[in-house]
């Protein structure tokens, strides 16, 4: 005689112990994911600042050893010709679509998380009156020569900017200073220590510097022995 076996199935007991064991382990592992989807991203970000740089530097090396002059267009589409892409200019870590210059043509319109140094604490000390009027109208004929930066390794030259700023220039002198108002500084690792956001120096390195490091105790932005020490307090 065959016999029959009863085929037992989960009790509701059993079924709600197994779902409350799924959701501690998915609160452990959130955490970790998280944190790993951030570091996926800032080296992401790290990468995009390198390119950039290089290309900044290919362009100086094309036009007798200046960047990307303030004018229209602006260094975005100057440097498109040096393997700049739309999607080099966003930060994965930008929650939302950051603002572009969606008022100008061609590349000025993509996406943009990054910001260059507009390297106003030199041509304001080293230009004449007249001179110094056109480069703040985006009409001085000169852009910075890499020559004049004295500590390449210490002065930035592109940082992450505000996701709902659409300025294209770190600039001393409009408003409070970007420095303040415009420049991102906590990006990445919000979570610890009020954050960070990652900094290209203009000698090809990238450092990612906590919330109010890249103004203090040295205004890295700037050129000027002066304004690297006084320039990031002057409203």
């Amino acid at each position: 005689m065959r016999s029959l076996r009863r085929h037992r199935g989960f009790t509701l007991i059993e079924l709600l112990v197994t779902i409350a064991i799924i959701a501690m382990l998915a609160a452990m592992l959130f955490p970790s994911l998280a944190r790993a989807e951030g570091s996926a991203q800032k080296i992401s970000c790290v990468n995009n600042l390198r390119q950039l740089t290089a290309s900044a530097h290919m362009y100086s090396d094309d036009f007798e050893g200046q960047y990307p002059r303030r004018a229209i267009p602006t260094w975005i589409t100057r440097l498109f010709p040096y393997y700049v892409t739309a999607a080099l200019l966003k930060c994965p870590g930008d929650s939302q679509p950051p603002i572009s210059l969606a008022s100008l043509p061609g590349p000025e319109k993509a996406p943009r998380s990054y910001l260059m140094n507009g390297w106003n604490d030199y041509f304001q000390i080293t230009q004449s009156e007249t001179d110094w009027s056109a480069y703040k109208n985006y009409t001085f004929p000169s852009g910075m020569k890499d020559a004049n930066i004295p500590l390449p390794s210490e002065t930035i030259i592109f940082g992450e900017k505000k996701t709902a700023s659409a300025h294209v220039h770190m600039d001393f002198f409009q408003g409070a200073g970007n420095d303040i108002q415009e420049v991102e500084q906590r990006r990445h690792n919000a979570s610890r220590q009020g954050g960070s956001s990652n900094f290209a120096f203009v000698d090809g390195s990238v450092r990612g510097l906590r919330d109010g490091q890249s103004l203090t105790p040295f205004n890295l932005w700037a050129v000027t022995e002066l304004a690297r020490t006084n320039a990031a307090l002057v409203p």
